[in-house]
C-alpha cells in the first residue's frame, strides 16, 4: 500500500560520500552518491531494533516464569503468525490488538490457560514496541528532511494503520504491506513497489532491515544499497554496512 506525501518533494541529488561504517570494520565505507531514499523493514527494525518478534516473545515468556523448550515456543510463534495471515479480520487491528491476537494463538497452541499471564505478555510487548516506534519516529522525522522514506514489510494488511498510529505514516512516501500488494519478501517485486512509489532508481535507495535473507540479500540483488541492523556488531558480505541502531544509521548518513 502506498501512502502519498504530496507536499514533500524528492530531495535533491546528494553528492559526495554519505556513508555507513560497519560495526565490525570501522574503515569500511558505503559510497552513497545520489542516495535519495531510505526504506525500512518494520518488525525487528522500527518496532524493536534488531530483535524479531519471536526473540521478544521468548524473553517475555521467560520473564513471566513460563518455561518452555525453545523449539516449542518458536513453533507457537510460527503458528500465531500463520493464523494472523489467514484471518482477514487482522487487517483491522491496531498494534496492541495485533499483539493480543498473536499471544492468544500462541497460548492456544501451547494449551496454556492463564489470562493474567497472557495479558502481562501483551502489555509488555506492546509497551516495548510503542517506545521503540517513538524512538524510530524521531530518527525518521530528521531523515525525512533529506530523503524520501518508505517501509517494506511482510505484514497482515494493517501496516498502514499501525504506522499512522505510531505517528510515522505522514513521514513516508510508501508503505508496502505484503498482504495488500500480494507479494512477500524476499520476492524482488516487493522492493520494486517501494522504489516505484518513491520514484527513485534502485541504486538511489538504501534498504535497512534486520534479516539478511528477507531484507538485505534480495534488496542488494536488485541494486539497492543495504544496511543490516544487528545490535551484536556482526557483519555480513551481503550487506553494504552493519549498524547497531537507527541512531547509528542516522549518524552515518549525516557524516
Amino acid at each position: 500500500m502506498y501512502i502519498s506525501v504530496p507536499d514533500r518533494e524528492v530531495p535533491p541529488r546528494i553528492e559526495g560520500r554519505v556513508a555507513g561504517v560497519s560495526s565490525m570494520d570501522p574503515d569500511a565505507r558505503l559510497s552513497a552518491d545520489r542516495l535519495r531514499a531510505v526504506v525500512f523493514d518494520f518488525g525487528g527494525t522500527l518496532d524493536g531494533p534488531g530483535l524479531t518478534w519471536t526473540e521478544r516473545f521468548e524473553r517475555l515468556y521467560a520473564a513471566g516464569g513460563i518455561a518452555l523448550p525453545d523449539e516449542r515456543l518458536r513453533a507457537a510463534c510460527g503458528f500465531g503468525t500463520r493464523e494472523a495471515y489467514r484471518d482477514p479480520g487482522v487487517a483491522r487491528l491496531d498494534l496492541e490488538s495485533l499483539v493480543a491476537f498473536h499471544v492468544d494463538r500462541q497460548f492456544r497452541y501451547l494449551s496454556l490457560d492463564d489470562a493474567t499471564a497472557a495479558a502481562r505478555i501483551v502489555d509488555a510487548f506492546a509497551g516495548d514496541a510503542r517506545r521503540a516506534l517513538a524512538a524510530s519516529r524521531a530518527v525518521l522525522e530528521r531523515l525525512s528532511r533529506r530523503f524520501r522514506l518508505g517501509v517494506v514489510s511482510n505484514f497482515y494488511g494493517n501496516l498502514e494503520r499501525i504506522l499512522i498510529g505510531a505517528g510515522i505514516g505522514g513521514l513516508l512516501g510508501a508503505a508496502i504491506d505484503s498482504t495488500v500488494v500480494g507479494v512477500s519478501k524476499p520476492a524482488p517485486e516487493i522492493f520494486r513497489f517501494a522504489t516505484g512509489a518513491l520514484d527513485v532508481a534502485a541504486e538511489q535507495c538504501l534498504m535497512v532491515g534486520d534479516s539478511l535473507a528477507n531484507d538485505i540479500a534480495p534488496a542488494r540483488a536488485l541494486g539497492l544499497r543495504t544496511a543490516w541492523l544487528v545490535p551484536t556488531g556482526a557483519s555480513a558480505p551481503t550487506a553494504d554496512v552493519s549498524v547497531g541502531s537507527l541512531d547509528e544509521l542516522e549518524r552515518l548518513l549525516s557524516a
